[in-house]
């Protein structure tokens, strides 16, 4: 079960999609790993039990202290990946041969040719799941209950016509790891689509923006509504709160009333502000 208020990570990263001037104050505000783990700390103790994040660097030593710390025992992550700006700077720091040798886990050379075979064959899945089990080093040992494709990969594929990897994905998270696989994306209609009518994903796990005035929904506020409706997916709608272009009471109700929303997804640089959003969305939901 995915828990209907999960807390979120683009304020530690000065992501703002409104706002440059609000992401340069939220990331000066989480310069260190230190300050990370104690909003992450405040967020257990309030009773928000659920962390969606990229795999950052920043976040490494965060879980190193979050493993030594018993009140994090049931605090559930939900990964996503790749995180592709580790992998971009790796690559022109490194080479390629040193960016499979940094980030592929067990024996290098076999992870290395499996690599490459999979590029000289024309077949990702190898590189796709090596991506995989690089990433979820980090969190070795840790309380992870899903496993997300982030939108950047996920509509690339679509956009490409590379739908099996998708079904690939799923099948790979569920049998290495044991739990549900999930997918951002900036399409909801279209993926939903692929995953449910064309790959036959029963109740597949999608994060996309659903908000009251139809922020970056695509392809529009009312096919996404439609879709919605048709309650064989579990929906958590990301960008609830516009980045701050809606108020939160207006923003709660919407998801609330809106058939199909399962859960929410949201972030906060305050205490305070952390804090109200739980509430008002538990009220809602």
């Amino acid at each position: 079960m995915i828990d209907k208020v999960i807390f979120g990570d683009n304020q530690f990263f000065g992501v703002n999609h409104m706002s440059e001037q609000t992401a340069i104050k939220q990331a000066q505000r989480f310069r260190t790993s230190e300050e990370i783990y104690k909003t992450l700390e405040y967020v257990n103790d309030i009773g928000i039990k659920s962390f969606m994040f990229t795999t950052h660097n920043q976040l490494e030593p965060v879980f190193d202290k979050m493993k030594g710390n018993p009140k994090f025992k049931d605090f559930k992550l939900y990964p996503s990946m790749p995180y592709a700006h580790k992998y971009a700077a790796a690559l022109v720091e490194s080479g390629p041969l040193e960016l499979i040798n940094k980030f592929t886990p067990g024996n290098k050379l076999i992870s290395g040719l499996k690599g490459v075979g999979s590029l000289i064959s024309a077949n990702p899945v190898p590189i796709m799941q090596l991506l995989v089990d690089s990433e979820m080093k980090l969190l070795k040992g840790m309380n992870v209950q899903g496993i997300f494709l982030l939108n950047i990969v996920t509509d690339l594929l679509i956009g490409l016509g590379m739908h099996n990897i998708l079904g690939e994905y799923v099948s790979y998270v569920d049998k290495k790891y044991g739990v549900k696989a999930g997918f951002f994306t900036m399409n909801y209609t279209k993926l939903h689509n692929i995953l449910v009518n064309e790959l036959g994903i029963d109740n597949p796990i999608i994060v996309s923006n659903i908000n009251k005035i139809g922020f970056r929904m695509n392809p529009s506020k009312d096919e996404v509504e439609h879709k919605l409706r048709e309650q064989n997916s579990f929906n958590i709608a990301m960008s609830f709160l516009a980045s701050g272009a809606i108020r939160p009471r207006e923003a709660c109700d919407y998801v609330a009333q809106t058939k199909g929303v399962n859960a929410v997804l949201f972030g906060a640089s305050t205490p305070a502000h952390i804090l109200e959003t739980k509430e008002m969305l538990e009220k809602s939901l």
